[in-house]
């Protein structure tokens, strides 16, 4: 496997192709541990594999799918990897004085200033024959909606998916309503990509295996938010995360008839966290998810794109 520095290995990558129908790729979102995902996809675009005609992204899953989109290999890791290591990025004191603790402002001037920006153009050529969706909660109802980028909005959804209750204070608003992440109402869009037509799911998650019951998203907010006089809101936030959470797992456990759902998770535990990671952790994560995502081309790919 190349380095994140590698091209992908295609004459015209913006090229739309044709994917299979009924098919649909839900990736989970989980702040640095993403980092997983970002090896996962990386490792699809160095095959050419995408044959999802749905795609639908939470969060840190959201820009995952972004850069998959673009056909950037190696966008997202070092976004994770720089951005949300760097610290304008997080710092939990500014929360005390009426600022972000996250500044996602901060973090999508970068990425779209970047000498390499989000080719946003080339994402727009791609879709043309795929559906590409990026949750977000409605902060007045805890409504989850999705959204469909485009070259204006792209970037601004993405915020929106991305903004963590009460770390980015007001959320990110779009239209006449304000937005934050999604992952608080749809955790993992398994039920949308269902509701949308998909037969065949595919489901990137942040988590291994053994602690896929339990959402971390939730208890590390609650570990951050309680400490700063902030628990009955938190709590309330979090109580409506954890009910979509197990929701979601009871779905994915149970699914209708005729649906088939694959998982693809870490081996183990992740090194990293939601936030505040070490680099070393990061690039561990990394090659983990480069090792899943070969691993399942070897394994499912053939099954995947006869499907018809």
């Amino acid at each position: 496997m190349p380095n994140s520095a590698t091209k992908l290995n295609q004459s015209n990558p913006c090229l739309p192709t044709k994917p299979v129908n009924n098919t649909a790729l839900i990736t989970e979102g989980g702040g640095q541990r993403g980092v997983f995902t970002a090896g996962v996809l990386d490792s699809w675009l160095h095959a050419g594999f995408n044959p999802f005609d749905l795609l639908i992204g939470t969060s840190a899953g959201a820009q995952n799918l972004s850069s998959y989109m673009t056909c950037q290999q190696g966008f997202a890791q070092r976004s994770i990897t720089s951005l949300s290591s760097d610290p304008h990025f997080y710092k939990l004191h500014r929360a005390l004085i009426g600022k972000h603790a996250v500044d996602l402002d901060w973090y999508f001037e970068q990425v779209e200033k970047s000498e390499t920006p989000l080719n946003i153009g080339c994402g727009e050529e791609r879709l043309k024959k795929r559906q590409l969706l990026f949750s977000a909660t409605k902060k007045e109802d805890y409504s989850a909606e999705f959204f469909a980028p485009t070259r204006e909005n792209w970037l601004t959804i993405l915020k929106a998916s991305s903004a963590l209750p009460l770390l980015y204070k007001k959320g990110v608003k779009i239209g006449n309503h304000y937005y934050v992440d999604g992952g608080l109402s749809a955790p993992i869009p398994v039920e949308e990509a269902y509701n949308r037509g998909a037969k065949k799911i595919v489901i990137i998650r942040t988590v291994d295996k053994e602690a896929a019951v339990k959402s971390p998203w939730a208890h590390k907010l609650k570990s951050w938010l309680c400490t700063n006089n902030r628990c009955p809101k938190a709590l309330e936030l979090l109580t409506h995360h954890e009910n979509s959470y197990q929701r979601t797992i009871e779905f994915i456990a149970n699914p209708p008839q005729g649906i088939d759902i694959i998982q693809i998770f870490p081996q183990q535990p992740l090194s990293s966290g939601l936030i505040g990671s070490r680099k070393e952790s990061i690039h561990e994560d990394y090659r983990a998810g480069i090792k899943s995502g070969l691993e399942f081309l070897s394994k499912t790919r053939t099954e995947i794109e006869s499907a018809q």
